[in-house]
């Protein structure tokens, strides 16, 4: 390309607020430098109430130290990851519940603070938060495409990305806990790697190259004249289609490491500060325009509300692990096997690291520096490959009131026989659920599953609207009766994954609740479906083996589970 050089600032995104609790405070950020920083929390009267530095470690560090509670990941030339963790200063001491509770950063290679101001909501000066006894107001939303549309409460097509909202609503309360969201989910398609308009895949390719600075090659000898920052947007929807990709998108797929991460700093705030002139004709590159406008107001979102991400298939690509078919024909392919594995490294640093940073080994970590950095070397690349497909530790949990489960129901499927509908969690899958809901159970001190009321977060609703559903099952099985010969009849193009679409796979979900998890009652919040709307359901299972025949268990008298689904429309699409 014949572009001028990037300019990278020295921070790429963030900083995003993640994990929170009152045990700690976790701080995600990414930079195209090394980074010394210090995590400080205090209250509203400015007194600290607890660091990233250990707590028998004096304030004030020599410049070389480097904070006791930082993690740094390098991820290529100036790509750098780092969680910060902040602890009370005194062990034994929790952060406040119920109490706006403030941060700061201090850089010990420049011995001055960040600035966090264009952060802070009107009245402050810093990033605020607050750690709440009882949930009571959260948000959450899916499927944010970059050149999307969301609509208004009025139907009305806007531009504006829907999750600036949120920053109005935090800047209009920020004191009200009653109006002001304590937690953020973003549960699926934060980016669509599958659907990149024109002008932003040109950047991302020459940013991607800048970024990473290695070879952007496949590792198919067919592919080895396909360097992918040069590559013709023509080529790259050829090449997604011989990798066994199935989106039917119009516009580019990201493919390499670099492009991922590209997307990802973009979709987060863009601090990169990527600009273009639209073509005022052209509806997708208004909207791509308004969704950058808008990325300082999510900027300030993400710094100032604890923010939990889980993937879905646009995240990776369109259709990811829709069936069996799929995955053994991508699976097959040298290329679109690693292809898949940058997708999901990505995921990983980006989204699920900040979640639970105790979910990722220090091998898993090392495994993906190693190819990163010699991407060339069979071996590492390799075990790159197959530790990141395999990789199982994406769900997680938060000991709040009520507990809150994240489910991953995309890589660990039970996809049966033949190509039908794949169970969205197989039985190892479960058991890691039962093992999540034993753990919770112990850190709130829960005597009876019956006396609490979950939340499961995951992707697609597990009660869906059902006219769809079955119309959608209907028009499936009038596809395998011809032979999956029109698209849009095929698995692919009636997007066919719904938890109801594998019968089987869809009671063991709701018997695991309700027999191995003893809950009487459960709420579920989704997106995927690009439809809002609300659910109750009652589910018993009179067959039920798990218990021994009694007279409150049998086919006569079985317990049941109450079921509220929230879903929401999409951010974005």
């Amino acid at each position: 390309m014949t572009a001028q050089p990037i300019h990278f600032p020295r921070v790429l995104a963030g900083p995003i607020l993640r994990r929170v609790e009152a045990e700690r405070v976790i701080v995600w950020l990414a930079s195209s430098e090394p980074l010394h920083l210090e995590l400080r929390i205090e209250d509203g009267n400015g007194i600290q109430l607890g660091s990233s530095q250990a707590c028998d470690s004096p304030i004030a560090q020599p410049m070389s130290a480097v904070p006791a509670r930082q993690q740094t990941v390098l991820l290529g030339k100036s790509l750098f990851i780092h969680l910060l963790e902040a602890q009370p200063s005194c062990i034994g001491q929790t952060f406040p519940l119920d109490t706006l509770l403030f941060y700061r950063l201090y850089d010990f290679s420049y011995q001055a603070e960040f600035d966090l101001s264009p952060l802070a909501l009107n009245g402050f000066t810093l990033p605020s938060f607050y750690i709440p006894s009882t949930l009571t107001v959260i948000a959450y939303g899916s499927c944010r495409k970059a050149h999307g549309l969301s609509i208004s409460d009025e139907g009305i097509p806007q531009t504006t990305d829907a999750l600036a909202l949120l920053a109005q609503q935090l800047t209009q309360y920020p004191h009200d806990f009653s109006q002001r969201p304590s937690h953020l989910f973003l549960i699926g398609d934060q980016i669509y790697a599958d659907d990149v308009l024109a002008p932003l895949m040109r950047y991302i390719q020459q940013a991607a190259a800048q970024l990473i600075d290695y070879v952007s090659i496949l590792p198919d000898a067919e592919f080895a004249n396909d360097d992918l920052s040069q590559l013709a947007l023509t080529r790259r929807k050829q090449i997604a289609s011989q990798l066994g990709f199935t989106t039917i998108a119009k516009n580019a797929h990201v493919l390499s490491f670099g492009e991922y991460a590209i997307l990802y700093l973009i979709a987060l705030g863009n601090r990169l500060g990527f600009e273009f002139t639209p073509d005022l004709s052209n509806a997708d590159e208004v909207s791509l325009q308004g969704f950058l406008d808008s990325q300082a107001d999510i900027r300030k979102v993400l710094a100032n509300m604890p923010t939990y991400m889980s993937f879905d298939d646009h995240d990776i690509t369109d259709d990811w692990n829709l069936n069996r078919s799929w995955y053994d024909r991508v699976r097959s392919s040298v290329s679109g096997t690693r292809v898949i594995a940058h997708a999901l490294t990505a995921a990983w640093a980006f989204q699920a690291w900040g979640n639970e940073p105790r979910n990722t080994p220090e091998k898993f970590i090392n495994i993906i520096s190693e190819h990163l950095s010699d991407p060339l070397h069979p071996d590492k690349a390799q075990r790159y490959d197959f530790h990141t497909w395999k990789f199982r530790r994406w769900a997680f949990s938060l000991a709040t009131q009520p507990p809150i489960i994240v489910l991953d129901s995309r890589t660990q499927r039970d996809f049966g026989v033949n190509n039908q509908p794949p169970q969205l969690m197989d039985r190892y899958a479960l058991d890691g659920l039962r093992a999540e809901w034993m753990q919770l159970k112990q850190s709130l001190a829960i005597q009876d599953s019956q006396t609490v009321t979950p939340i499961f977060i995951t992707g697609t609703p597990v009660f869906g609207f059902s006219t769809i559903e079955w119309l959608q099952f209907m028009l499936y099985h009038l596809g395998v009766i011809l032979g999956n010969i029109w698209l849009p009849f095929s698995a692919s193009g009636l997007d066919v994954e719904g938890w109801i679409a594998n019968r089987r796979g869809f009671s063991n979900f709701l018997d695991t609740l309700l027999f191995k998890l003893g809950l009487r009652s459960a709420t579920f919040l989704s997106g995927d479906v690009h439809y809002s709307f609300v659910n109750r359901a009652n589910y018993s299972n009179r067959s039920n083996l798990c218990q021994a025949q009694s007279a409150h268990n049998s086919w006569q008298q079985s317990p049941s589970l109450e079921c509220l689904q929230l879903t929401s429309s999409a951010l974005r699409n």
